[in-house]
């Protein structure tokens, strides 16, 4: 059960519209759901599928905090006292209270199983009335006419009428004064289409081949090429950068076996800016970005200003973050890796092309040398 969860991510079931009309704002927005509340928002709206739904019916996120000694509860044996860590505030129904508290360290390993991290170090309960779940997403108000043209240009590219319909009606609605919000919006629908089994059509092909503005780990003359698809805010990728990562540059980069690119696809506008960071450090710098990016992630993730937190981060190692949000040029080169992302049916991250065949998420170093021991080349 926690495997599965843990596969799943925050991308369960209804999790996208959710995702999509209410955790998705753009940077300096004075409107809406502001930017500390991101996490909350993800946390809330995909609740049920984290503690299923009888605990859902009782009990309700209300406030992720920092500890600083907050009361905390974390489950049998442990008892309340100071906690340094962060703290989940849970409303609870007042008749649910004392078997919340009972369960509280099974519920921070099911948020924490979940997410992929230490999301949380406690839960803090606080007694109140629980609102039923909304039935539809909320209202939304019309998008401004330069709203809908931008996101008409950007869908153009793709190939499926029914896809660019949906594509288009949705990302106007979530579009904002940044474009890099419409761009997690793309990135995400996508996650939700299924690839089709089909020969490679010629578009395909050069997506699979290195292209220009990759960036590329090993030796030119290594005959086997690894792609991945990736989002900074997907904790999947960032177990993925640290232990899995290390031991395929050491068994196949490092040997000249085979040669590594990342290519993005952000799941939301947080996930955006972060790419926007890792290509502002340019060629020498990006992927000694995306491992502090990655190595940090829980940190800025659950900040209260993401971006901010991240910016601050990637300024000690010199890198002056400030500019990178405007600068149109470093988004250019993320929608062209989703843009060949949605060619090859990508639809979840991370998601790795090994020698041309999608293998989705295929675990550990063992996995992907019995891949390459199948498919590979000489």
């Amino acid at each position: 059960m926690k495997g599965s969860m843990r596969e799943n991510g925050f991308r369960a079931v209804g999790g996208l519209t959710r995702q999509l009309t209410s955790g998705i704002v753009p940077k300096g927005s004075k409107g809406g759901v502001k930017g500390r509340a991101t996490p909350l928002v993800r946390l809330t709206a995909e609740w049920p599928a984290i503690v299923g739904d009888e605990i859902a019916r009782v009990c309700r996120p209300d406030a992720l905090l920092a500890g600083r000694g907050a009361r905390t509860t974390r489950g049998s044996g442990q008892g309340a006292g100071p906690d340094p860590g962060k703290t989940l505030r849970l409303r609870v129904a007042g008749a649910a209270s004392l078997e919340i508290q009972h369960m509280a360290g099974h519920l921070v390993e099911r948020v924490n199983g979940y997410f992929g991290h230490r999301f949380i170090d406690g839960i803090r309960l606080v007694q109140g009335g629980i609102a039923p779940p909304p039935s539809a997403a909320p209202k939304l108000p019309a998008p401004d006419p330069a709203s809908v043209r931008r996101v008409a240009e950007r869908v153009e590219v793709v190939k499926d009428p029914e896809l660019k319909a949906a594509l288009a009606r949705l990302g106007a609605r979530i579009a904002a004064s940044r474009r890099s919000v419409m761009l997690g919006g793309l990135g995400a629908l996508l996650f939700a289409r299924a690839p089709r089994a089909q020969d490679l059509t010629e578009e395909q092909e050069k997506a699979l081949a290195i292209r220009p503005g990759d960036h590329v780990l090993g030796k030119p003359d290594a005959p086997n090429l690894i792609i991945d698809y990736f989002s900074l805010t997907c904790p999947h990728c960032a177990n993925f950068s640290a232990a899995v990562l290390p031991g395929v540059r050491k068994a196949f980069i490092d040997t000249g076996q085979a040669r590594f690119i990342y290519r993005h696809f952000p799941s939301d506008s947080i996930a955006t800016h972060a790419s926007q960071l890792a290509e502002c450090a340019g060629p020498q710098g990006f992927f000694d970005t995306i491992d502090t990016l990655f190595r940090s992630q829980v940190d800025w993730l659950t900040a209260s200003d993401p971006e901010a937190e991240m910016a601050r981060i990637l300024e000690k190692r010199g890198l002056a973050a400030g500019k990178c949000f405007a600068d149109d040029q470093l988004l250019n080169k993320i929608v062209a890796d989703v843009e060949t992302g949605q060619t090859l049916g990508v639809r979840q991250t991370p998601t790795l092309f090994i020698n041309g065949r999608n293998c989705g998420n295929p675990g550990g170093i063992e996995a992907i040398g019995k891949i390459l021991r199948d498919i590979g080349r000489e």
